[in-house]
């Protein structure tokens, strides 16, 4: 028997079985918190095959930015990405008129790009419409096989309208809806982290190749990037993800308790110790241990710590019986810990054990407007059903106002500012108005007022290049005033360009 290849656009390349389903594969609606939404979508793909004995099963997506259908995820032995052109082909004739088609029948030829993508010609198919409350994001493609078209196609109908539950309960639901008058393009990793700019993709593919492995992970970045959200992501998608991830926030423990809280105590090892307490190892033992800011451990916490990471072993405060304990380590820091080793307040073979892998997540202001139009429509919507309030549109001139916006605060600061926005809004109109940030006037502070690097102020003058000449290098170069392969080194150095980009 020939194994099935499962593809997905995004990183995950295997099915999950699921243990419940109904006679026509129809799985669960809702998917984990930070969970990977391909690997859900296979679920009820790989469900929806098996019940209409379909030869594959493909979902496209319609990206706003361009209007075209996209492959999200689906069965095949081509690992690529198909872009359909809107309205063309039988997917597109399934999207545009929002009903189930099939061919041969009344339905239009598969389109060139899906068969050449695949090198075979189908001999049948069926394409089912896929919404989000009634408003259409997508199509359910089965294909070949021994399909009976009348179960299939009930089949279908009743998984499509799963996945829509299940997209409108991730975070690609607002990239689907957009409530802006401008879209960013379709993107996405692991649920519940949005960005798409260069930095963040090199940031969540490193993640991606990390999370199955034992590898210990540093996370780096400044105070607000969402440091803690990658790492509930990593563990999420970790064969660990079962057990427990245990958060300690290495700034709040004093020195006293330093021992208790990492490694725990028995009854009566010290005034107040009234019963048995597991540390934060223990606790963790099977899943994932997260050090936040990490950098700010006294000394004494350092060492250690450090005998744990080499020997896998606690022992609690006063017990004398060591423990073994299995984990996979997780830190986060927003401090420079190679100069806090040279300035001698952090251990040099600590920060080694740590950074086995490092992944630095970029500032908002580094990440482009693109990015902030994503996270914008990403927290309105959330927001906005966290609250039950009304969200109707996100004009340009409030996306205009918050891409100019610096956000010191980065991301978080941006959530904040979403939310206040949607609690006040008095009819669903996110207007600049409610938006508590200054507009760049160039008067007062200037454009320095957030204390930028000659670095920093290098990236943001290219980055407003390439949005003004639309990417064309050649202007960029030109009226910088530099070569070309001076500005793709440039370009490369500052997080504005993808590695694998020509």
């Amino acid at each position: 028997m020939t194994e099935t290849t499962y593809w997905t656009v995004s990183w995950w390349r295997r099915g999950v079985n699921c243990p419940q389903a109904d006679p026509c594969g129809v799985v669960g609606e809702r998917i984990s918190p930070l969970e990977n939404l391909d690997r859900a979508l296979l679920e009820i793909l790989d469900r929806v095959r098996e019940h209409t004995r379909a030869g594959r099963a493909v979902l496209f997506l319609r990206d706003p930015s361009t209007g075209e259908l996209v492959t999200r995820v689906g069965h095949d032995e081509a690992l690529v990405e198909v872009r359909l052109p809107a309205g063309e082909g039988l997917v597109g004739a399934v999207f545009r008129e929002n009903r189930a088609l099939r061919w041969p029948g009344r339905a239009p030829e598969p389109h060139p790009r899906a068969v050449a993508a695949t090198g075979v010609r189908p001999g049948r198919i069926l394409g089912v419409p896929v919404a989000i409350d009634s408003q259409l994001v997508g199509v359910l493609e089965l294909v070949d096989g021994a399909i009976d078209l009348d179960i299939a196609r009930r089949c279908a109908e009743g998984n499509a309208a799963r996945i829509g539950k299940v997209l409108a309960a991730s975070s690609l639901a607002a990239q689907l809806l957009p409530k802006g008058e401008r879209s960013a393009g379709l993107h996405f990793l692991f649920e519940g982290v949005v960005g798409a700019s260069p930095g963040m993709r090199r940031a969540l593919d490193l993640a991606a190749r990390v999370a199955p492995t034992r590898a210990s992970v540093l996370i780096t970045g400044e105070t607000g990037t969402g440091k803690d959200l990658l790492a509930r992501a990593i563990h999420a998608n970790s064969p660990r993800s079962t057990h427990r991830l245990v958060k300690v926030d290495c700034g709040s423990i004093p020195d006293s308790l330093v021992e208790s809280e990492l490694f725990g105590h028995q009854r009566g090892a010290f005034t107040g110790a009234v019963c048995h307490r597991e540390g934060v190892f223990e606790r963790a033992d099977g899943g994932t241990v997260f050090l936040d800011e990490v950098g700010e451990l006294s000394a004494m916490a350092q060492t250690r710590l450090l005998r744990v990471l080499e020997e896998r072993v606690v022992q609690r405060v006063g017990s004398a019986e060591p423990q073994q304990v299995d984990f996979r380590l997780i830190a986060a820091t927003h401090r420079d810990l190679a100069t806090a080793v040279q300035a001698g307040t952090f251990r040099a073979d600590l920060l080694h054990r740590l950074q086995v892998v490092v992944i630095r997540l970029p500032s908002l202001r580094e990440r482009g407007r693109a990015d902030v139009h994503r996270l914008l429509e990403h927290f309105a919507h959330y927001h906005a059903a966290r609250h039950e309030r009304v969200l109707r549109t996100i004009p340009a001139t409030t996306q205009d106002l918050l891409a100019g916006y610096s956000w010191p605060g980065n991301v978080r600061e941006l959530s904040h500012a979403v939310e206040s926005a949607v609690v006040l809004s008095p009819d669903g109109h996110l207007t600049p108005e409610l938006f508590h940030v200054r507009e760049p006037t160039g008067c007062e502070d200037g454009p320095f007022d957030d204390l930028p690097t000659l670095a920093e102020l290098e990236g943001r003058y290219l980055r407003w290049l390439l949005e003004r000449y639309s990417g064309h290098r050649t202007e960029v170069a030109r009226v910088a005033g530099i070569g070309r392969s001076t500005l793709w080194r440039r370009l490369r150095d500052g997080d504005l360009v993808s590695d694998d980009a020509a």
